[in-house]
């Protein structure tokens, strides 16, 4: 038989190129199996673009992190093509941060800005950025700082980074920040589709995942809703209620409001990049994953498009999840064959089966015949 695997991250438990992995040594004996490692834009953006052009190559610089301190980090150079990819968790990460550490009214998205001005200066003319995964809340301002914009009080005083400060903002300068991106086309690929503001915004949904308490939350909301009528002001750009500008703490607003980033959701970018009608048509199984199969899984991420393009050539899949909101089931493209496995309804916990989700998958695997 053969297979095409394409499955997403499970997050705090395997990355797809993991997942990947297990799945092809589990499946490779019995099958004709093909893998390609998804992103919708956190984990495992950079793994993707590799799979794809295998000739890129890590380029290494050093920036900031969230919390201010310099670290090397890396990012994707396709010299042929001149463009780079970026993964913003790579650079003002979460997942390595101690709860101690967190700020979410003081971290900075400045090194994510350092980190593209170096591939800008390496010859870049396009630049992908995955959004996801970060520890700051600042809506892009340090980003924009970071490529020459000036954030300025009342007064005319810089303000400092972060996004407390961001409720002193009275105009903006992006004079040397356009010069700086001139020629240069910025892609902010998102896995949310949720505005900057308001309920569903990135204060009140993702704030607390960066350690903000409720307090904070709300003195986020007030500094980003003051941001977001000084970009508007200064640039034209409506980043309040622009779908997925509330990806990864906000950046995807930066980005967008001031550096004339493209914002492209998860499943449309997964369709632009990779030929999965071709590579669909010649398959028998589709293997598909996600740490958590929910709303949000069908709201432009990135397993959306393997389901979409699978309903369409009426081909199987296999969506194995480490959990499942049964509600999402009733808002499936029509016409699609679907078998979903759930790493819960085998693991003891939820400990366990993030812990163990390797194992799991493997059985799973193992059963296909």
């Amino acid at each position: 038989m053969k297979i095409l695997i394409l499955p997403n991250s499970f997050k705090g438990s395997l990355s797809a190129r993991q997942t990947a992995r297990i799945l092809h040594r589990s499946l490779c004996k019995k099958h004709i199996v093909k893998s390609y490692p998804l992103s919708d834009g956190g984990d495992g953006f950079i793994d993707f673009f590799q799979t794809l052009y295998p000739a890129a190559h890590h380029a290494k610089c050093t920036a900031q992190n969230a919390f201010g301190k310099r670290c090397p980090t890396s990012y994707l150079w396709n010299a042929a093509r001149k463009t780079a990819v970026l993964e913003t968790a790579r650079i003002c990460g979460l997942g390595t941060a101690k709860r101690k550490e967190l700020d979410p009214l003081g971290a900075s998205s400045f090194g994510v800005g350092e980190v593209i001005l170096h591939a800008v200066k390496r010859g870049a003319k396009k630049i992908y950025i995955g959004l996801g995964g970060v520890a700051c809340n600042d809506g892009g301002a340090g980003i924009a700082e970071a490529l020459g914009a000036q954030f300025l009080d009342a007064k005319g005083h810089l303000i400092n980074l972060g996004a407390k400060p961001l409720l002193k903002l009275a105009k903006l300068d992006v004079t040397v920040l356009k010069k700086n991106l001139r020629g240069v086309k910025i892609y902010a690929v998102a896995d949310v589709q949720n505005p900057l503001l308001g309920p569903h915004g990135s204060a009140k949904v993702y704030g607390p995942q960066k350690g903000a308490t409720a307090t904070q939350v709300r003195a986020l909301e007030k500094a980003l809703s003051g941001y977001a009528c000084v970009v508007k002001k200064t640039t034209g750009k409506n980043i309040a209620s622009t779908p997925g500008t509330a990806a990864a703490g906000g950046l995807c607003a930066g980005l967008y409001g001031l550096c004339g980033a493209e914002i492209i959701f998860g499943s449309d970018f997964l369709r632009t990049h990779l030929p999965l009608k071709k590579q669909i048509k010649l398959t028998d199984l589709i293997i598909t994953s996600e740490g958590k199969f929910d709303a949000q899984t069908l709201q432009g991420k990135a397993p959306l498009a393997v389901l979409q393009a699978a309903a369409t050539a009426k081909k199987p899949v296999l969506f194995i999840c480490g959990q499942c909101d049964e509600k999402a089931l009733k808002k499936l493209p029509r016409g699609l064959n679907l078998r979903l496995v759930c790493l819960s309804d085998f693991a003891k916990n939820t400990q366990d089966s993030m812990k163990n989700a390797g194992h799991y998958i493997s059985a799973i695997a193992r059963q296909i015949n």
